[in-house]
């Protein structure tokens, strides 16, 4: 932050602010609130502006004008964009601030570059941008956030007129998008529950009261025919002098609501079909504007036709009624219009191993479970004192003392004049079903806990907004924090470059053709690690075909592509060992059964065999990485008289073909030296030494001995076997260095020099 002191002298400054008066360069930021005095003590020499003195009136008036806003608004001028602001922007910009002022808009947000590019091009070119709820990452507190914005954008003109820099106005709708997205989910709530109402309904607008929705109780009642958008007189021509036309005139035109019970409609419910008498509950309520006027009825109501049948028989026999009620697996029980249970059918006995009577009154609430009885009787009480349908659910005790649910349903039977005569209620198991559901709700559950155990994410895109939804676990799997929602097209900018063809994209998406099981890569945001996915997906489509929403789940498969890959290298460096392998046992074989003796040849084989099994031995227990020429020597000469061998030697690495090929040179020596050299009397020596040794001028050099002392006096070999070649050619090969064997009269001496043995690239 680059700030420097503003003038102090007190004819130029105000004692409340510290803002500059009229009369010099800083007149124009009097009353500009803190950013006021942040933009008088800012270093603007090290911008592209330059000192506030040289700054054009043009600038300095614009910046007079936004200072005072209470509306966050910020200045970006001249190409860079470098930015200058209010207070109601610093309050916005959060922990950018103070930070953003002077700097470039670009680098500012570096979050936003490309919109802000646009945004410089267009009104440097002299257009305006406007945009409304304009959906932006941005990282005002450390991390990125969804915000919403209302933006405008205008040129500012400097004294020739020409676009000098941008105006930009920042208005906040985060608030008001979430609430009108909640406002849609409670909306389509309330929705969902008027079409499944149990009763019917209806909006009926204006005052030819037209369809304008029903739900599906409605439809039933009029026969499943299509009525939205029409007037009821056209839609329902069979109730004509029937009074319902006539009663919603009324309630429209009093804005009075109408509530009738057991009214007769006559309805044709389907186009052949005679009338068919119904009893219906009805409410006519209506609904007005703000004004206060009316604009239209809800219609809400229950047909009773049934219920009321059912009532009528009970009326006209008792004793049909008790011999049915008897025959009925399910409790049956009657009330008094005061609500005391007067009666129960044999199967409330056999349950509860009451005796008759015991039940009667307020008796019933003994085999009610405790912790139920309150609710029960309360339901009960508001039932009676309203004569509505009574239903609730509790518990009820057997007579081996075990609780079942059961859910009670009662209705009011009526006499001609609508007096309650007497109660009917049933008493229905529903223990199976409430265990079932709580099964269901375990099971989901223990399937909850089972993808998060196994590191399963569900996801649910809206292919038409491209927003996705995920389940707890799928932000982390992304590198993502807790949400309710991400654009699809963050999610696709995390995955790799490379596998951006895997994935799918909108028009497979819409298309319903994405690839329904794919793995890819994606570079997680919050550590940068690089990750597999696992994405297995399907469509929900529309009664159309067309696909509206994608379902599927995700799980992280980094620690099993990685542990293929790493099979595939073990596989691959497998066949490269046992090629090697073969191959030395290969040439050992043809070097070793030339010109000579089987015997001989089967006990040298074997030998050298051996000697190449020990190096394995060692190279395996470093699975092949490497070995130390100590480990090598020691474990070859100890088939010899280890007693006559003195070793000596730093424990330096060597790679596996080092470590095979230093072994059968060894082998080689020791098996030369017990059948002609050192090791063939008792009084024979043999000193085995190395190290690294680094000569006064040159480079380091391994330098590795074999001196034999104390045998027979040595000759030349005549003529070159596979020993010799492999300790003259290949060990010296192998070691990138030279091989010296020289044959003195008092023994054998093996001299190796190599530079410093290195593990990579050898196998």
């Amino acid at each position: 932050m680059r700030f420097i002191a503003a003038p102090t002298d007190p004819d130029s400054m105000l004692a409340t602010d510290m803002v500059p008066t009229k009369t010099d360069h800083f007149a124009f930021l009097a009353g500009g609130g803190e950013l006021g005095c942040l933009v008088a003590g800012f270093d603007w020499a090290s911008t592209s502006l330059g000192p506030i003195a040289t700054w054009p009136q043009s600038l300095k008036t614009s910046i007079s004008l936004i200072l005072r806003s209470q509306v966050p608004i910020v200045t970006l001028w001249g190409t860079d964009g470098v930015m200058i602001y209010n207070d109601a922007y610093a309050i916005f910009a959060g922990g950018r601030h103070p930070h953003l002022l002077g700097s470039k808009v670009r680098e500012g947000w570096p979050e936003v570059a490309d919109f802000n590019d646009h945004v410089m091009k267009a009104c440097l070119a002299g257009g305006t941008l406007a945009y409304r709820d304009q959906e932006l990452t941005l990282n005002r507190s450390g991390k990125p956030e969804q915000v919403w914005l209302n933006l405008d954008y205008s040129p500012v003109l400097d004294e020739s007129g020409e676009p000098a820099g941008v105006i930009a106005i920042v208005i906040e709708t985060t608030a008001k998008v979430a609430a009108e997205r909640w406002q849609k989910s409670e909306h389509d709530r309330q929705r969902q529950m008027f079409e499944q109402a149990p009763g019917f309904m209806s909006v009926l607008s204006g005052p030819d009261h037209v369809f304008e929705v029903t739900n599906a109780a409605y439809m039933q009642l009029v026969g499943h025919r299509n009525v939205i958008g029409k007037p009821v007189r056209e839609a329902l021509p069979e109730i004509a002098g029937q009074g319902f036309y006539e009663l919603l005139d009324q309630v429209f035109t009093s804005g009075e609501a109408f509530v009738g019970h057991s009214l007769k409609a006559e309805l044709q419910r389907s186009l052949d079909a005679p009338k068919e008498d119904r009893i219906i509950d009805l409410v006519y309520q209506p609904m007005r504007s703000p004004a206060g006027e009316t604009i239209g009825i809800f219609v809400q109501g229950i047909d009773v036709t049934d219920r009321l049948i059912a009532e009528q028989a009970l009326r006209q026999s008792e004793v049909q009624f008790r011999t049915l009620a008897e025959a009925m697996p399910n409790h049956v029980w009657t009330a008094s219009p005061d609500g005391m249970l007067d009666w129960f059918n044999p199967r409330v006995y056999e349950y509860s191993g009451a005796a008759p009577g015991e039940l009667d009154g307020q008796g019933w609430a003994r085999i009610v479970h405790p912790d139920d009885t309150p609710n029960a009787a309360q339901r009960w009480s508001d039932a009676l004192s309203t004569g509505v349908f009574y239903e609730t659910e509790f518990r009820l005790r057997s007579e081996d003392g075990t609780y079942r649910w059961y859910i009670a349903r009662a209705v009011p039977i009526r006499d001609d004049a609508g007096a309650i005569v007497r109660w009917i209620g049933t008493n229905t198991d529903i223990d199976d079903q409430k265990q079932a559901v709580q099964a269901l709700r375990e099971s989901e559950r223990r399937l909850k806990l089972s993808q998060n155990a196994a590191g399963i994410a569900a996801l649910e895109l809206d292919i038409a907004t491209g927003n996705v939804f995920g389940s707890e676990g799928f932000w982390d799997l992304w590198g993502l924090s807790q949400r309710d929602s991400v654009h699809i097209s963050v999610l696709e900018s995390i995955v790799v470059p490379e596998d951006k063809d895997i994935r799918s994209n909108e028009e497979t998406r819409k298309q319903g053709s994405a690839v329904p099981n794919v793995e890819y890569r994606i570079r997680r945001p919050d550590t940068g690690a690089l990750r597999w996915l696992s994405r297995h997906i399907d469509f929900v489509r529309d009664e159309t075909g067309k696909p509206t929403k994608m379902f599927g789940v995700m799980q992280d498969i980094t620690d099993r592509r990685e542990a293929q890959a790493r099979q595939e290298l073990l596989t691959h460096e497998l066949e490269h060992r046992i090629k090697n392998i073969l191959a030395m046992v290969s040439a050992i074989a043809s070097q070793t059964l030339r010109n000579t003796d089987i015997q001989t040849a089967s006990a040298t084989f074997n030998e050298r065999l051996r000697a190449l099994a020990n190096a394995h031995d060692i190279l395996n227990r470093t699975r092949w990485t490497s070995a130390s020429i100590r480990e090598v020597v020691g474990n070859t000469i100890a088939a010899f008289r280890t007693e006559q061998i003195s070793v000596s030697g730093p424990a330096i690495p060597i790679n596996p073909k080092m470590a095979l090929t230093l072994a059968l040179a060894v082998n080689e020596l020791g098996t030369n030296a017990l059948k002609y050299g050192a090791l063939s009397t008792p009084e024979g020596r043999v000193t085995i030494e190395w190290s690294l040794q680094k000569p006064e001028s040159g480079e380091t050099q391994l330098l590795w001995l074999w001196r034999e002392s104390g045998g027979p006096a040595v000759t030349p070999p005549t003529r070159k076997g596979f020993g010799r070649f492999l300790i003259e050619r290949v060990l010296g090969a192998d070691f990138g260095g030279a091989v010296q064997l020289n044959y003195h009269l008092g023994g054998v001496e093996c001299i190796l020099t190599a530079p410093p043995p290195q593990l990579s690239n050898a196998r």
